[in-house]
């Protein structure tokens, strides 16, 4: 079977088994495109659930994103709590604020909207050492200004590479991202994104991955050769 029908068919059967583990949340209402950027800070590594939880805190905790914006970074990582990596989240956010306001003295970007996909993504990474990621740019592209795009962060990418359906390191993400995109249809984008969130944060995790009830066990090669190693044996007393 060509590799490219094999790694199509893996990702195929795999989010169909993981949307039955995981269902999906439900999408929500779009997001103005300067909160999306910064839910997608949020939620770069962490699942829906999580990012959800920690957004909220900090909407209800501010009054506005120029409070945020002039707040200590331990201020914001505080209200984050116990999101994963929420200290530097809270630089990212801070940092990325503290940038669009002095270029545009504004805390908008709906003028995003009104330009093609290419050049969206290309302002917007702009920001890439104020807290924007290739996974930011992608987030948004994804679920606020209507492009395709598969959003990669480290837990994803830890799946996949187990799959076989990274192979490798990776040294350019942005290409890597849009092999992907072959596999992946557009109207799949948004349910891939979280429940292979939930997957890396529930059973595919870094040092001891649940491959037993893993549901994509018997297309993952990381995890057939888990399974096959013989079980230690208890040291007798």
């Amino acid at each position: 079977m060509p590799a490219t029908t094999n790694k199509q068919q893996v990702l195929t059967t795999g989010l169909a088994a993981l949307r039955k583990k995981f269902p999906p949340p439900e999408v929500p209402e779009p997001r103005p495109v300067l909160e999306e950027v910064l839910y997608a800070i949020v939620r770069e590594g962490s699942t829906p659930e999580e990012a959800d939880a920690a957004f909220a805190r900090i909407k209800n905790a501010f009054f506005d994103w120029n409070e945020i914006r002039v707040s200590s970074v331990p201020e914001v990582g505080d209200v984050l709590g116990d999101l994963p990596d929420a200290g530097a989240k809270a630089k990212r956010l801070v940092e990325f604020l503290q940038e669009h306001f002095e270029r545009t003295y504004s805390f908008t970007l709906e003028d995003l909207e009104k330009k093609g996909l290419k050049q969206s993504a290309k302002q917007l990474a702009r920001y890439k050492d104020k807290g924007v990621t290739d996974f930011v740019v992608a987030f948004v592209t994804q679920r606020a200004l209507g492009g395709h795009a598969v959003p990669l962060d480290e837990p994803t990418i830890r799946v996949l590479s187990r799959l076989g359906v990274i192979e490798g390191e990776i040294d350019d993400l942005e290409a890597a991202r849009a092999s992907l995109e072959h596999y992946v249809p557009k109207a799949k984008g948004t349910e891939f994104t979280d429940v292979f969130a939930m997957h890396a944060a529930t059973l595919c995790t870094p040092e001891t991955p649940d491959c037993p009830h893993c549901p994509l066990k018997a297309d993952c090669p990381t995890g057939q050769e888990i399974l096959a190693k013989p079980k230690a044996k208890p040291k007798s007393r």
